[in-house]
């Protein structure tokens, strides 16, 4: 008797099932794991949940493989018109985030410039309150000159017809003296509103999480290698060594109900306090340290490095990593320009090479380019490299202007690193201030980016079966789990994704339409849509 049955479920040829044959197949998962797949004909098993699934394409779970689920949680709640320019777009934003937050909490955000956004296209107040419903609302803007209050906003504030501008500050106020919801001045930040809105708790941040959570797992995602670490509260330090960090007692203690498996890595500076790091479920795990080298060290056109405030340079840094492995800590470097890969990997070729071992390997992220004598170190010392294809669109172009043809060759390199046998995880880096959908989150986006590149630098693209690859099983492997998990073949952990589309059969640039209809983590369905 098995847990669940799939039915009508395609598995097509790859990495993840190398006998796959795209035909129609049952599969049985019993106790978190696949228990059986059958072949087009054989008898299934009996089981206590059937799910049809009418021919869609079953995968391993997607793998974000670098994320920041703090940041991008809040991120989710806040609105940001940074770069808004008209009403309609202002609106559209805030009825979005609006949605996604609990009916009582606040909404807040803004960061709208002047000259960006005029204040004659912001939302009135009855457009406001249309929007938010039944949450109250505070924006301002990013020189704090302005800040806009939906009604029910002005009503906790306590701010109405009869209440008197504070000096130096104004309310607008309509022909019959009634707020507006625009605060000018020290209106925004006196006593008249200042403590209204309550500063950001454990409670809501749970709640962030778990509407995070709930999205990443419509997306087909089934595990995450997030940033984060258990804050410290009783000593100082001489600067914030942990930029983006996420709170991971907040994650321990939605252990529960996690929907998906979670790997934190907090900052290299903390080495000497995570030797031993206790979690409270088998879906939590320590992945080992961070640390940031460059924020955009190239070799073209050359001129000083730009290093991270936090790098101590490479003497320094090998001993922080000989620390880091003899606890069996893996180390991920932060290394952008090809000449902070190339140092990057002049530390980790001082570790024991865990290449071809069962435990997480070392990695790269970023590498927006690598020079090809470092594609051939990096296959030879095992190291893997997270990258974000997003990157490709949204730096190639400049990065590109930098140097000559080589340069512009070896820029995110997918094609050449998998030609050499290194492992390339896909990750979001999913942070502040990104896409208000959040498709910059989702993994079938990534997929997409790295097969097209749309057009910059086509040398480098990839396969589609190799960028499903690169989403899915190479994040298992980089967490050590190859052996477990990212293989849909009996005796594999069942983290699996079925897709309503194949996604090899669409045109490249509508390999984003192959739309989840089914998300299933550790065994458990935790997204069903379309799945009967």
């Amino acid at each position: 008797m098995a847990d669940i049955l799939l039915r009508e479920a395609r598995i097509p040829a790859g990495p993840w099932a190398p006998e796959g044959t795209g035909e129609p197949t049952w599969m049985a998962v019993s106790g978190g794991s696949i228990a059986a797949v059958g072949r087009p004909g054989e008898p299934e098993p009996a089981a206590d949940r059937i799910i049809e699934l009418d021919g869609a394409v079953l995968l391993p779970g997607f793998v974000d493989s670098h994320t920041h689920l703090g940041w991008s949680a809040e991120d989710r709640w806040t609105v940001n018109w940074s770069e808004t320019t008209t009403h309609d777009e202002a609106l559209d934003s805030l009825r979005t985030v609006a949605a996604r937050v609990t009916p009582g909490d606040w909404v807040t955000g803004g960061d709208w410039l002047s000259g960006t956004l005029p204040e004659r296209e912001l939302p009135g107040l009855a457009e406001l309150d249309r929007a938010t419903s039944g949450r109250p609302l505070f924006l301002r803007s990013l020189d704090h000159s302005i800040a806009i209050l939906n009604s029910l906003a002005l009503e906790r504030a306590r701010i109405d017809a009869d209440t008197p501008d504070p000096a130096g500050g104004r309310i607008e106020r309509y022909d019959d003296g009634t707020p507006t919801g625009v605060l000018r001045g020290t209106a925004i930040w006196s006593r008249l509103a200042a403590g209204v809105v309550p500063p950001p708790n454990r409670a809501r941040r749970l709640a962030e999480l778990r509407d995070l959570l709930a999205d990443l797992s419509a997306r087909g995602i089934t595990e995450v290698h997030d940033i984060a670490t258990y804050p410290v509260e009783d000593h100082r330090t001489p600067i914030h060594l942990e930029r983006s960090f996420t709170d991971a007692g907040l994650i321990d203690s939605l252990a529960g109900d996690l929907p998906l498996r979670y790997s934190f890595r907090p900052s290299i500076w903390r080495v000497d306090e995570f030797a031993e790091v206790q979690v409270s479920s088998p879906l939590i795990t320590f992945a080992g340290f961070k640390m940031s080298l460059d924020n955009g060290w190239y070799s073209e056109p050359g001129g000083p490095r730009i290093d991270s405030f936090r790098y101590p340079g490479a003497e320094v840094a090998g001993r922080l990593g000989k620390r880091a492995d003899a606890c069996g800590a893996a180390l991920s470097i932060h290394a952008m320009g090809d000449l902070g890969v190339a140092e990057a990997l002049d530390i980790l070729s001082g570790l024991p090479s865990r290449a071809g071992a069962a435990v997480p390997p070392h990695r790269v992220i970023h590498a927006r380019r690598v020079r090809r004598e470092d594609v051939v170190r990096l296959a030879a010392l095992g190291v893997a490299v997270e990258v974000q294809p997003w990157e490709i669109v949204a730096q190639g172009p400049r990065l590109a202007a930098r140097g000559g043809a080589e340069f512009q060759r070896m820029l995110s390199p997918y094609r050449s690193l998998l030609d050499a046998g290194v492992v390339v995880t896909i990750g979001s880096d999913r942070r502040l201030g990104l896409r208000v959908d959040q498709r910059d989150t989702d993994p079938l986006v990534a997929v997409q980016l790295a097969v097209t590149r749309e057009g910059l630098q086509p040398e480098q693209c990839i396969t589609v079966t190799e960028a499903l690859a690169c989403a899915t099983t190479a994040g298992a492997i980089a967490a050590g789990a190859g052996g477990r998990r990212g293989k849909v073949a009996a005796g594999y952990e069942a983290d699996l994704v079925a897709l309503g589309d194949d996604p090899g059969r669409l045109p490249p640039d509508r390999i984003a339409e192959a739309r989840p209809v089914l998300t299933m983590s550790a065994g458990r369905v935790v997204f069903e849509e379309g799945a009967r």
